[in-house]
């Protein structure tokens, strides 16, 4: 997940800003989901890509909230159907007649079904397929800051295609993966041949097998020079039950960094996110892979500082590309089973860092995650309602606007 930072005091820390080796474009690609997801399928939630065509990427892009018309009746939430916006006027009070001449030059927008038909139906059929529920996501971006407008419940479930574009369309996540993925990337020091033959960005739609996760159990791991370095808890909360869990935390990871990522993933350095389940025999089970993201400051570090882990000191690091073997991986995953985390022959032991009960994160709770990136319900409401919702709001906050300053005006006037 990326973190947006202001150019203002992105500017003046300059200077003291941590020193990143070079970020390639393909050290992004590499991150992107369904350039590894097909490597270790056996070790993530059940997933499914789907290639985004130019119409799909274009609606994304553009102003306004027009959604399917053909399952209204699958998708129905008493709370944005039980009544209608508040800033709706009647038609004939809205001055129109300046942009009349304008709508008439363009065409009206058609909505996602009959936009990109067959791209819609397959979106509907990977959600039948993957259980009727599922989590999007781009190339490398979940669109969490938009779960706000979600009609199920403040979360990134998905039942309908639907669903899945009011989430990326709400999303300023998701501008990230279309805009500004390789605005970290620094000019390729060889020659131009592996320019000409770096393989395109290809967007795609990632749906994954929706579930419920307990958000104690997310982790994200650091990796320098292919050497498990830094473990960190994910949600900034207190749980007190983690704390006797650590050394059962770091096994899990451990085994699965060992047996899947470690001389398989191309680049030596990386992050990766995992969720650890509840074990049947065992206090845990087995670490899902959920993402991996490029060792670049756009990740966020979360308990931990970029500058501390970049000059941390890897015993006998592994320095190169490592392509991956696929051989490899399958011995690795003949025995991942068979050993366990307490058995790996680790350089050394990775830091777990973990909220502690007095830690000031845990008292963060003034405002909600991501609430920087809302917009309030009205606004919401007069952008799915086409091109005149929008306008109609506008106007009518304008007449708010102007009653509210002539009432201020009548009580200064009246002081006097």
């Amino acid at each position: 997940m990326p973190t947006f930072t202001n150019a203002q005091s992105s500017s003046t820390a300059a200077s003291s800003a941590p020193q990143f080796p070079p970020i390639t474009r393909d050290h992004i690609l590499n991150c992107s989901y369904d350039y590894w997801f097909p490597k270790y399928r056996t070790s993530c939630i059940k997933s499914r890509i789907v290639p985004l065509s130019p119409e799909f990427i274009e609606y994304i892009r553009e102003d306004g909230i027009i959604l399917a018309d053909d399952d209204q009746a699958e998708t129905e939430d008493d709370e944005w159907e039980s009544a209608p916006s508040t800033f709706r006027p009647p038609i004939e009070e809205v001055d129109s007649e300046s942009d009349s001449d304008e709508e008439e030059e363009e065409p009206p927008r058609l909505p996602p079904n009959q936009r990109f038909p067959e791209l819609h139906q397959i979106i509907k059929d990977k959600i039948a397929d993957l259980g009727g529920a599922v989590a999007p996501k781009l190339n490398w971006t979940a669109p969490k800051d938009a779960a706000w407008i979600s009609p199920h419940q403040n979360t990134i479930k998905c039942t309908s295609p639907n669903d899945i574009y009011l989430l990326l369309k709400s999303s300023n996540f998701i501008t990230y993966d279309l805009e500004h993925a390789f605005d970290d990337c620094a000019p390729t020091s060889n020659s131009a041949a592996p320019l000409d033959n770096a393989p395109p960005f290809k967007p795609v739609l990632v749906l994954r097998s929706y579930f419920n996760p307990h958000t104690a159990m997310e982790f994200r791991c650091f990796v320098k020079h292919r050497n498990l370095i830094a473990i960190s808890q994910r949600d900034l909360n207190f749980y007190e039950f983690l704390m006797s869990l650590r050394s059962d935390i770091v096994g899990r990871i451990s085994q699965l960094f060992n047996h899947k990522l470690r001389y398989t993933f191309p680049d030596g350095s990386f992050t990766f996110d995992v969720y650890i389940p509840e074990g049947d025999d065992e206090p845990l089970s087995r670490a899902r892979l959920i993402d991996i993201n490029a060792w670049a400051p756009h990740t966020d570090s979360l308990l931990f500082d970029w500058k501390e882990l970049l000059e941390m000191e890897v015993p006998g690091p592994v320095l190169g590309v490592v392509g991956g073997d696929e051989e490899a991986a399958k011995n690795c995953a003949e025995t991942d089973d068979t050993s366990s985390g307490e058995e790996e022959d680790e350089d050394f032991v990775p830091e777990l860092r973990l909220i502690e009960k007095e830690d000031p994160a845990t008292f963060n709770f003034s405002s909600p995650q991501y609430s920087a990136h809302k917009l309030p319900k009205d606004v919401v409401d007069a952008s799915m309602a086409g091109e005149g919702g929008m306008r109609e709001f506008a106007q009518k906050w304008k007449e708010m606007v102007e009653y509210r300053e002539n009432v201020a005006n009548w009580e200064i006037n009246d002081k006097d």
